[in-house]
């Protein structure tokens, strides 16, 4: 690591620059709004801090030596730089620049994110998102490592100790043919799926674990001959008459559901909890905190709908 010298100032580094443009102490006083003084007393300290003389003093002009102009060089560099990095900074806190990584459930990504994305972009064109589609284990590493900025799905224990912050919760219902009987039945018990072909999701998903501990699940949704991987094929596989599924309410706003049906189950009540996960002790840039407030908007246009319930 490079070690700087920490008798010295900005100030004074702004001094030297001025005096060097200005050619004479007088007029660099004026510029920098000091007395002639204070401005020599600078320019003497930060000299005697280098051990170099920065300049070649006459009664009346001011110039500047070999080590001075070399000095002079390397000054206006790390100014531009600085500027640089304060311009970018501005830039991050008004949101006219950044970058957001988030990690999330596929279901969360289709429904509440690329919702909130043309508003944005129209608004913050300079901002890049990155979305990526992962499982509840794989959002908690993604999260504890830093590789994003947060995520959003289920709670899983690989990540660690994190921050996490409830979003929503849905009730699981049926996703099925539109002409399938049991969206139209009075009550739906997960018994009366037991007898029905069924389609469900890799058991690395947060879903397929919600339902294997959710009691009273007839051994045909356990137990299926065919798994997918995310939502979008699980309704092509019902559309293609593969069988019935089991879904989040929230899933079920998936623009890829198209027709079919849903209905939330009525017992057993299961409940996914959809949490924002965060690693602790690091803030949100500006960027991404304006992603979490669409994500809570997005949110509050749903809740009117079946199996979506507050949090």
């Amino acid at each position: 690591m490079p070690v700087f010298p920490n008798n010295f100032s900005l100030r004074q580094l702004r001094a030297f620059d001025e005096v060097a443009r200005q050619g004479a102490f007088a007029p660099a006083a004026r510029e920098l709004c000091i007395t002639q003084s204070a401005l020599s007393e600078s320019i003497r300290q930060l000299e005697e801090a280098l051990g170099m003389r920065l300049f070649d003093r006459t009664t009346r002009t001011v110039g500047l030596t070999s080590a001075g102009q070399a000095f002079l060089q390397d000054v206006r560099h790390a100014f531009d730089t600085l500027e640089q990095g304060v311009q970018h900074l501005s830039d991050l806190a008004a949101l006219r620049r950044g970058k957001v990584r988030i990690a999330a459930a596929p279901s969360v990504l289709a429904v509440l994110l690329m919702p909130a994305l043309p508003r944005l972009r129209a608004e913050h064109p300079g901002i890049e998102v990155d979305l990526i589609e992962d499982s509840a284990e794989g959002i908690a590493l993604r999260v504890h490592s830093g590789q994003v900025d947060f995520g959003v799905g289920a709670a899983h224990p690989a990540g660690g100790e994190l921050l996490t912050q409830p979003l929503v919760s849905d009730q699981m219902g049926l996703v099925a043919q539109a002409d399938e009987p049991l969206l139209q039945a009075a009550q739906l018990h997960a018994a009366d799926l037991a007898q029905l072909p069924f389609v469900g999701l890799t058991t690395d998903t947060a879903i397929s674990q919600l339902l294997a501990t959710a009691p009273g699940m007839p051994a045909n949704v356990l137990h299926t001959p065919l798994r997918v991987s995310n939502p979008a094929l699980l309704f092509d596989a019902v559309r293609q008459g593969l069988g019935v599924s089991l879904i989040p309410a929230l899933t079920a706003q998936h623009p890829a559901r198209g027709a079919l049906g849903f209905r939330v189950l009525d017992t057993p009540q299961v409940v996914r909890r959809t949490l924002l996960i965060q690693r602790p002790r690091r803030a949100l840039s500006p960027a991404a905190q304006l992603l979490c407030e669409a994500l809570v908007a997005q949110v509050h246009t749903l809740s009117h709908q079946a199996g979506m319930l507050p949090d």
